[in-house]
């Protein structure tokens, strides 16, 4: 990148950039305006991603099925969402759920078995099953018990030979969260596998290996459904992998977030046969380090059944996940055609992979993978990506070294003075991220601490203009007055601008050896930039261009990386905006966004901004940016930045009307009262309705309960919603109306001298869904229960004693449910004698709105528009034995 000294004399004809009248004092500068046009280009660029982001294939009809026999049929699944999504909410023991969506499925599967090739056999079987599993949650583990939940399962085998040894599964749920049509999450995903199941069951030859299609009835209550097909299914024996389906968004790419682990001929798969590519390792890593607040059937199938396989989400824009508008109109016919042609190609393809006969044999590394604009994939295995990191890492030190040694020969600077020049410049470089990173997330900070987070929930570009924009004007100013204020004859202004990027570049490499040292995958980030900044940097030095040219050869080199990153920008701020309206209220949600934007900046622009100090003008370019931010800001207080818009962005809210009886060692009742209890979302729950909703003047929060009560005394829906209840708000209210009243007996005690142990005996009866808080008095050891095997773990303590938790629900079985908990040992404090344990039954009426009263009705009709209000009522008794 660097020059003869006669080709430094020498003016070319690109001194056209620079005004014929400029004074000495301006030579080797730009105009300012060709860093708008830089800019220009990159945003350019970045909107030309973005409709290509958006651009999905053609949505074939019925009338084109003639033409196209082999390909997905959007509209076939499309008419199936409608009925399905039609049927409303479908929560897992619900009647809407266990027949009706149950009779659907058998319905249509019965349809396609009936017009399938001979060439198969078709075989459905509706499972019901029982059992039990335990998820080690750090703070909140949990021990996960269904009866009769039911799942829609259908084997495709060769009709004229033996059944084959070995099966791929696909895998979606049915069931829906409460008040939620459910159309995307997972209806689209279950109707994609019906229009697979009869596209597969079309072709004239057989597979190589059969095919199990499972319909789960309960994923949305800890992954029930799939825990049952693999513990209780014989069918499951023979499942070699699968392709598990789910969703986060309405509409959108799928995209395939997780694969393996370790089976990484997957992704060749993946990457030889999907004619849509969409995937990236760093969703995977980021979806692994529990970014993602949620979980897929695709961790019990790994972690329980044992298996490798791949994950698809459609993942974009989730605003209205779990919610009413859920709907069916919210799904685009492209959606299911994009993701039917991916899932369709995948299945042919796995269902005659040879790798399945022994697919032990197989067994690897981790993979680097990514699509590059939904054009092609590239993948390598982990080791691959540790000799590629290394070894372009090191040509780009060498490349690196040539061009500051061609610096000493043509300048006659001595090695000292280079390396203090490098040294001073890598300091400069450091502290401009440095002070352009902690801009943004002090911003974070104060906007969060005056109550004015999320503003770009919907006006999501205030992003670019409250995070990105400081980060990009401390960046851009940072070398240019460290070139203005410090002077070094020895070195031309544009070489004092390489060494900049050079030392930017040696940035880059110390951050990719030490995520490769981790075995972050999601370095490959570095790679990428690494990469071409080493090919133009190459480039340059066999050219031997005089001053200006090599600025070309950067900039074009930058195109392809500024493209990647403008991807994975829309595909980060699409899928975690919408996550900080269901996240946790009591976490800065700006600091999150903050720190993505910065992210964003440094790989965007980290090989731009240094040219910012060859501008002539260079403040009013910076002035600009400035601008936006002031523009940004304003933008932000006024009405345009609320976050939320009625059924478009919508703020969450979860309201329980809650009865809590609590009972004495002897029976009688010693507490109990009725309370609206409002569980939060967002980091505006409840500040925005503290004015709005009249009935909030009486809200309070829960102060010291949770020190008297175990697990505060709530009916939880699952025990980590104990983590928020420090932002938790109640309010007095009448009692709730039940349609399945609990009705909890203790039918009997016995007391075993030899092992000191005694066993309580229980019988229950309710709703669908309920839950055991179980928590043993100082100096009793829980020693048993029929919930499971063994005693898991305790979670958070309730002032010192240990806390058992278990969620309890059942599909088409309603029968009362028998259980028993022994311990061992007797109580220490003086006021427990003869205690052993408390025990909370918890019921929640999921499904049931017909029964909210007139006063929870009217509270909820309070709440403003844009409020999405997820409202039923639960009960909690709390026992001592």
């Amino acid at each position: 990148l660097l020059f003869s000294a006669k080709d430094m004399a020498e003016r070319t004809s690109d001194d056209a950039l620079l005004a014929k009248d400029d004074p000495a004092k301006h030579r080797g500068k730009i105009s300012a305006w060709w860093l708008l046009g830089i800019t220009a280009v990159a945003v350019g660029i970045y909107l030309l991603v973005f409709w290509n982001w958006v651009s999905m294939p053609i949505a074939l009809r019925r009338a084109d099925e003639f033409r196209y026999p082999d390909r997905f049929i959007a509209e076939v699944a499309k008419q199936h969402l409608f009925e399905m999504s039609n049927v409303g909410p479908r929560v897992a023991g619900s009647y809407a759920n266990e027949v009706v969506t149950v009779g659907f499925l058998r319905r249509v599967i019965e349809e396609v078995a009936a017009n399938a090739h001979p060439a198969h056999r078709i075989e459905l079987e509706i499972q019901r099953a029982t059992g039990n599993m335990f998820f080690d949650y750090t703070n909140y583990p949990q021990t996960s018990v269904y009866r009769g939940i039911q799942n829609v399962v259908v084997r495709v085998v060769p009709a004229g030979r033996e059944e084959p040894d070995n099966y791929l599964m696909l895998s979606s749920h049915f069931d829906s969260v409460p008040q939620s049509p459910g159309a995307g999450d997972d209806g689209t995903m279950s109707v994609v596998m019906l229009e697979v199941l009869r596209k597969v069951s079309q072709l004239s030859e057989a597979l190589a290996h059969g095919l199990v299609f499972v319909f789960n009835g309960c994923e949305e209550n800890t992954l029930q459904g799939s825990h049952a097909f693999v513990a209780h299914h014989r069918w499951f024996a023979k499942v070699r992998t699968f392709i598990n389906m789910d969703v986060a968004a309405n509409g959108g790419r799928d995209i395939m977030f997780q694969a393996g682990p370790k089976f990484s001929f997957l992704m060749e798969y993946y990457r030889d046969n999907v004619p849509h590519p969409y995937c990236t390792a760093v969703a995977e890593e980021l979806f692994q380090a529990d970014l993602v607040p949620s979980e897929t059937d695709y961790y019990v199938y790994t972690k329980f059944g044992h298996l490798p396989g791949m994950d698809f989400a459609h993942s974009t824009w989730g605003y209205l996940y779990h919610t009413a508008y859920d709907a069916y109109d919210t799904i685009p016919n492209e959606t299911l055609q994009h993701t039917g042609d991916n899932v369709l190609a995948l299945t042919k393809a796995l269902a005659n992979a040879d790798e399945l006969y022994n697919i032990a044999e197989h067994e690897g590394s981790k993979a680097v993978f990514f699509d590059f604009l939904n054009w092609f994939l590239v993948y390598y295995p982990l080791w691959a990506s540790i000799l590629l990191n290394l070894g372009l890492s090191a040509v780009a030190l060498a490349t690196i070294g040539v061009s500051l040694w061609l610096t000493m020969r043509r300048t006659n600077i001595t090695l000292r003075s280079l390396s203090i020049e490098c040294l001073a410049s890598g300091g400069v470089i450091l502290l401009s991220i440095v002070v352009g990173a902690a801009l943004s997330l002090v911003l974070g900070v104060i906007l969060n601490a005056v109550g004015s987070s999320m503003r770009w929930f919907t006006q999501t570009w205030l992003i670019f203009g409250l995070y990105i924009t400081p980060y990009l004007i401390a960046t851009s100013a940072g070398p240019m007055l460290y070139l203005r204020l410090i002077r070094k004859e020895q070195l031309a202004l544009q070489t004092r601008v390489q060494i900049l990027l050079h030392v930017t570049c040696l940035i880059y490499v110390l951050i990719l050896i030490v995520l490769t040292a981790m075995s972050i995958r999601s370095g490959y980030l570095f790679t990428l930039a690494i990469l071409f900044y080493t090919i133009t940097g190459l480039v340059n030095l066999l050219l031997q261009h005089p001053t200006y040219h090599w600025i070309y050869v950067h900039v074009l080199g930058q195109i392809v990386p500024i493209a990647y990153y403008s991807s994975i920008s829309l595909t980060s701020f699409a899928t975690f905006i919408p996550m900080q309206g269901r996240g946790n209220a009591g976490s800065n949600p700006e600091l999150l966004i903050a720190l993505f934007a910065v992210l964003i900046g440094l790989l965007i622009a980290g090989f731009l901004t240094p040219l910012v100090a060859l501008a002539r003008n260079a403040y009013l370019f910076i002035g600009l940016l400035g601008v936006f931010f002031v523009v940004s800001i304003i933008v932000m207080v006024t009405e345009a930045g609320f976050p939320f818009r009625a059924h478009v962005t919508p703020q969450r809210y979860y309201v329980y009307h809650i009865e809590r009886n609590f009972y004495h060692l002897n029976g009688t009742l010693r507490h109990s009262e009725a309370k609206f209890y409002l569980h939060p979302q967002d980091r505006h729950t409840p500040d925005l309705i503290m004015d709005v909703v009249p009935e909030m003047a009486h809200a309070s929060q829960l102060g010291d309960e949770c020190e008297r009560e175990l697990y505060c005394g709530i009916p939880f829906y699952q025990n980590n919603h104990h983590g928020q209840r420090e932002n938790a708000w109640w309010l007095p209210a009448g009692k709730p109306h039940f349609p399945q009243p609990v009705d909890f007996r203790h039918t009997g005690r016995q007391y075993d001298p030899g092992t000191n142990a005694t066993t309580f005996r229980f019988r229950v009866t309710g709703t669908d869904h309920m839950s055991f808080y179980v928590s043993p008095v100082f100096g009793v050891q829980l020693v048993g229960w029929s919930f499971s095997d063994a005693i898991p773990r305790s979670g958070r303590s309730w002032n010192g004693q240990d806390v058992h938790y278990v969620n309890f629900v059942h599909g088409i079985d309603d029968s009362p449910y028998e259980f028993s908990i022994t311990t061992q040992g007797e109580a220490r404090k003086l006021s427990e004698l003869g205690w052993h344990f408390y025990l909370n039954i918890v019921a929640q009426y999921m499904h049931h709105e017909e029964y909210r009263t007139d006063e929870f009705q009217t509270f909820i009709g309070h709440f403003p528009d844009y409020a999405h209000v997820v409202a039923y009522p639960a009960y909690l008794e709390s026992w001592i034995f």
